[in-house]
């Protein structure tokens, strides 16, 4: 409110910047795999990649708009998936995993440990709130705008998300009758 930021950004270069808030990401994600018990790291690193997902979805669009797409004359749009698919380049499931990254890495990491401690019913309800997540709009939805893509909260838009994770929620639940006695996580 005072204008104060401004003048922080006018003294010190954006590069000095950058450089605070990267060791801050690397001392938290240290402290991530520090602080956690040792056979959860793989759901810590799992936790991770829908944010890395979403900075690989913004560089690629910050790419793309470089390159003249983005603009007024040559907006973004759906045909650019298909014509980045053939290219190697999977920009749907990026930019579907950069909406709701948050929420998305949450039930993830979530999910990994309650796998990683053989609790297939916990696993299958997070599993579930990513359906009804998704259903919702709520993470993987979203729609391009001439030079961005932007969440698209509406019911139903990521329904192909959602019967993944639906199926995911049954696929724990059988599980939960294959296990075999006397077996702990770990």
């Amino acid at each position: 409110m005072s204008g104060a930021a401004a003048l922080v950004g006018t003294l010190i270069p954006i590069e000095a910047g950058m450089a605070i808030v990267l060791w801050i990401g690397i001392v938290m994600v240290a402290q991530a795999f520090q602080a956690t018990p040792r056979e959860h790291a793989p759901a810590v690193a799992i936790g991770i990649l829908p944010g890395i997902a979403a900075w690989g979805a913004l560089m690629l669009k910050v790419g793309l708009r470089a390159g003249g797409l983005g603009t007024a004359d040559r907006p973004l749009g759906s045909s650019i998936v298909g014509a980045l698919g053939r290219a190697d380049v999977a920009a749907h499931g990026a930019f579907a995993l950069e909406q709701g990254f948050l929420l998305t890495s949450t039930i993830w990491a979530a999910l990994t440990v309650e796998i990683i401690e053989r609790r297939f019913t916990r696993a299958a309800a997070w599993a579930l709130a990513g359906a009804l997540l998704s259903a919702a709009g709520l993470i993987h939805a979203y729609r391009f705008t001439s030079s961005d893509t932007v969440a698209d909260v509406a019911l139903g838009r990521a329904w192909e998300f959602a019967l993944g994770y639906a199926l995911l929620a049954g696929l724990f639940l059988l599980a939960r009758w294959a296990r075999k006695e006397g077996t702990v996580g770990h």
